[in-house]
């Protein structure tokens, strides 16, 4: 394993095993990820990713599981709302669940993200006072040590020109790279011009759904051409440490050949492009986080038919 390879890995797969397709049962995805976390390739593993609603569900695991070092760690979804009452109402809900959560579990647990699809009326930037609401909503959360990565209700491109008006750095974007149907999938234009401009306004990147395999490839039953996850956060770290153009971010995000790409332990390369490991670090940390996954297993076993791991 090289250390450039690590680097660009560490952490990056938050497992939401409760969520489609998979769509586990509690109990089955949250002993799936303990399992992860003792295995081999746990240095790979993020997050728990689960509802809000659902943390009090995890009360019997608290000897059983939680007691095992280091603390479980979870990203947390909020209930949203159709509409700025509601979704005002949900994430004080939400709040209460995720300090009620702590206090039942101490040290043994963390909650360190909160993932929310913002209501229309919250990020319409065709409403003037839709930035005042966001402003005021993230505020709360620098308060309550939660780290809030929001997602658009339409046109993420709407949300982070809301993100970049916003004072202050405490709030990420958290972007649907697919679905069960391919008008989920957005394309690599519209990818690589988020990626673009989430470092242009400072913003970290959160990715989710449709990012099973390193590469992208075409899966026949959606059908879409699925994102590749080596692709965009390989993509992320290069504009970030390089400042690559959007041109090349969006033919890198379409590159299905494993041969242009190689890691080693200085150095992550696609074509003429390069990262040192200390600026693939450096990208994790400030700017491209993770991605959610609800499966663990498929990337580690596409990663190793690869040669990579």
């Amino acid at each position: 394993m090289f250390a450039s390879l690590r680097a660009l890995l560490t952490e990056l797969i938050d497992y939401a095993g409760l969520f489609p397709p998979a769509r586990l049962p509690l109990d089955q995805a949250i002993r799936n990820y303990a399992r992860y976390r003792q295995g081999p390739d746990a240095w790979m593993l993020g997050r728990f990713v689960i509802p809000a609603a659902r943390l009090e569900d995890l009360g019997p695991y608290h000897e059983e599981l939680f007691c095992i070092s280091p603390p479980f760690t979870f990203s947390v979804l909020g209930r949203g709302g159709n509409n700025l009452t509601e979704f005002l109402t949900n994430l004080r809900a939400d709040l209460r669940d995720i300090a009620a959560f702590r206090k039942r579990h101490g040290s043994r647990v963390k909650v360190e993200v909160l993932e929310m699809r913002l209501p229309p009326d919250l990020a319409d930037p065709r409403l003037p006072e839709s930035a005042s609401n966001l402003y005021k909503m993230l505020r709360v959360f620098s308060v309550v040590d939660l780290f809030p990565f929001c997602e658009a209700p339409g046109r993420a491109e709407d949300l982070l020109e809301q993100l970049v008006r916003l004072p202050g750095d405490h709030v990420g974007l958290k972007l649907r790279c697919g679905g069960q149907e391919a008008s989920a999938f957005p394309s690599s234009a519209q990818v690589a011009a988020l990626l673009q401009g989430c470092l242009d306004a400072g913003v970290p990147f959160k990715a989710t759904a449709g990012l099973h395999h390193p590469l992208p490839r075409f899966d026949a039953t959606v059908p879409a051409r699925m994102h590749g996850f080596i692709n965009i956060f390989l993509a992320g770290v290069l504009a970030y440490s390089r400042n690559l153009s959007p041109e090349a971010i969006r033919s890198l995000l379409d590159d299905d050949q494993a041969d242009h790409f190689s890691f080693t332990a200085k150095e992550a390369r696609w074509q003429k492009y390069r990262a040192t490991t200390a600026e693939i670090i450096a990208a994790r940390r400030d700017f491209v986080r993770s991605f959610g996954s609800c499966s663990f297993d498929e990337p580690c076993a596409d990663l190793r038919t690869l040669g990579w791991l």
